[in-house]
Order: C-alpha cells, then sequence, then structure tokens
C-alpha cells in the first residue's frame, strides 16, 4: 500500500523530521509525532504503513536530498569563485536545522537495521561532500588550492559549519551567519603567518 501525498503527509514529515532531528530515533515516538499534529498516532498508520522506522528512513532521506540539492545549488549561484562558494555553504548550513552525525551514527542507525543505516549514512555523507568537493576540484585544476584529502576538506568544513549550531540561539542568525564566513576564511587563508 502506497502512502497518500497530500498537505497531511507533508506537515507529518515535517513534523516528524524536526522530532528526530532533536531528539533521536530512540526518543520519538509515534505518539509524540500524532500529538505534535493533532493526530491520533493510530491514523499515522495511513501516512505510514511501516511505522516510526519507514517515517524515520523517509525523512531522513528526505533530509539529506535535501541537504545536497541546496548546496549544490548555493554553490552554483556563487560564480566560480571559491571563497564565494564556500561562503554560500556556510549559509546554507546555518540556515538548516543541525545534522548530529554522531548521534545518528552511535545510536540512530543501530535502531533501523545494518543495511538501512549503511545506505542512509552513504548518502548523508555523500549529501555533504560531493557538492564541495566538486567545488574544490575545480579550485584544485585552477591552481589556486592544493590539498592532499579533498574528502577530510570537505568534511572538515562541514564539522566546522555545524558547529555554529552551538551559539545560543538568542544571538541571533546573523551572528552565527558571520561566524560561519569567520570559518571559511580561517580555512582558506589559515593561522600560520606568511
Amino acid at each position: 500500500m502506497e502512502a497518500p501525498r497530500n498537505e497531511t503527509r507533508k506537515r507529518l514529515l515535517d513534523t516528524a523530521e524536526d522530532l528526530f532531528s532533536k531528539r533521536g530515533y530512540a526518543s520519538v515516538t509515534l505518539r509524540d509525532i500524532g500529538s505534535a499534529i493533532g493526530m491520533r498516532h493510530a491514523s499515522l498508520y495511513y501516512y505510514a504503513p511501516g511505522g516510526k522506522k519507514q517515517l524515520y528512513i523517509e525523512v531522513m532521506e528526505r533530509n539529506f536530498l535535501r541537504h545536497r540539492h541546496g548546496l549544490t545549488e548555493s554553490i552554483k549561484a556563487a560564480n566560480g569563485d571559491l571563497r564565494q562558494q564556500l561562503y554560500a555553504v556556510a549559509g546554507w548550513l546555518v540556515s538548516q536545522p543541525p545534522l548530529d552525525f554522531s548521534r545518528m551514527h552511535e545510536a540512530d542507525m543501530a535502531e533501523i537495521g545494518q543495511e538501512q543505516a549503511k545506505r542512509l549514512m552513504e548518502m548523508a555523507y555523500d549529501a555533504m561532500r560531493i557538492p564541495i568537493i566538486t567545488a574544490l576540484e575545480q579550485a584544485t585544476e585552477d591552481g589556486l588550492i592544493e590539498l592532499d584529502d579533498l574528502n577530510i576538506a570537505a568534511m572538515a568544513l562541514v564539522s566546522l559549519i555545524q558547529s555554529v549550531h552551538n551559539v545560543p540561539t538568542h544571538y541571533g542568525f546573523e551572528l552565527r551567519q558571520r561566524i560561519g564566513t569567520k570559518l571559511v576564511d580561517m580555512l582558506l587563508d589559515g593561522w600560520l603567518k606568511r
């Protein structure tokens, strides 16, 4: 049975994604999700016949696809200038809810089965790495940068920018954005005097 595609289902996915993102798989129940959208948890099976596991997998896939698309489009919009591209990456990541890769890897994925967990984690890392690596490869070809490992460079950038979400929200989005661009500058310019 295929789950219906309508506004209620979209609201369900948005709410489930928010709760899973904040609390993790094990800490969220279908009752929590139903309560958050004003629906009995038993009714959720109409929209997610496979239950919580299906819902988690679906919202994480959607989340990772959104990140990959958002990062790719942000980089494209920066018109080939590496610093502007990485500022765009920082802007995108700061504007999105944080991804807690450690919790996902250590706790959430253990709950959904090894095969699904492996697929989702690969999807997550590819979503974050590949758009950035593409920009770094072009900058390398253009002779602008020299890096030993583009994968590590891409994930270092993601990890640094994700840390901006630790700044208390009362400081505001603009401060987080400024911190994100400063982190990009630190990576590009380095710390040592030349």
